[in-house]
């Protein structure tokens, strides 16, 4: 197996729209693959996804940094996220 294999995780990130910018609040190691896109799945799941501009995304991470997948939330659905897996975002 390779070292790399416990790096995916997931990244909280505030668009910043008028400086466009990308800002990171919160990055999460989940360990596999497998259990990144068990929790990416499941936020995809309970909240409602944020159609119109969003001011927050969810990024699903591979073992390079790379995004897979992304999904936009509501601040208050980011702060919501990270506080049901145990951390705090203001």
């Amino acid at each position: 197996m390779e070292q790399n294999e416990n790096t995916w995780g997931l990244a909280f990130v505030k668009i910043d729209i008028e400086n466009d910018q990308f800002n990171e609040l919160l990055a999460l190691n989940l360990g596999t693959e497998q259990k990144a896109r068990e929790v990416f799945d499941r936020i995809k799941n309970e909240f409602k996804e944020n159609k119109g501009e969003p001011d927050c995304i969810i990024d699903l991470i591979d073992e390079y940094g790379e995004i897979i997948e992304d999904y936009p939330l509501t601040k208050n659905q980011l702060i919501t996220v990270a506080s049901l897996l145990g951390h705090k975002i203001s």
